[in-house]
């Protein structure tokens, strides 16, 4: 199951000086679906305040949102071709287009 954070730049939000309106995005929710039209449907029906507050779903912004088990997973994959990879890119000479390089940049994002 993934998990999507939804936002939207329609409306208005106000700081704590309520006499001043900013510009900028909100945050409707996060919902939970297989792919993002079924976490979509699922937020729709778990927070029936968006459409009613006139916000519209047509302009709402999704994100997924990378969980605790999909960083386990990559983290996983990463541990079991580090050593390997790390080896063939050395051997090869430290190519800019190998694997390596991708490995090492999901490792920093998962670490």
């Amino acid at each position: 199951m993934n998990e999507y954070i939804f936002y939207t730049s329609e409306g208005y939000t106000y700081p704590p000086r309520e006499d001043i309106e900013i510009e900028n995005c909100q945050v409707l929710g996060r919902a939970n679906g297989k792919n993002v039209q079924e976490a979509r449907n699922n937020l729709e029906k778990e927070c029936k305040w968006i459409k009613e507050c006139g916000f519209d779903m047509e302009k709402v912004i999704s994100k997924q949102i990378l969980t605790d088990e999909n960083k386990q997973d990559i983290q996983e994959i990463i541990e079991y071709l580090w050593k390997d990879e790390q080896r063939h890119f050395q051997e090869y000479g430290r190519p800019k287009d190998h694997i390596y390089h991708t490995l090492k940049r999901l490792r920093k994002l998962v670490g």
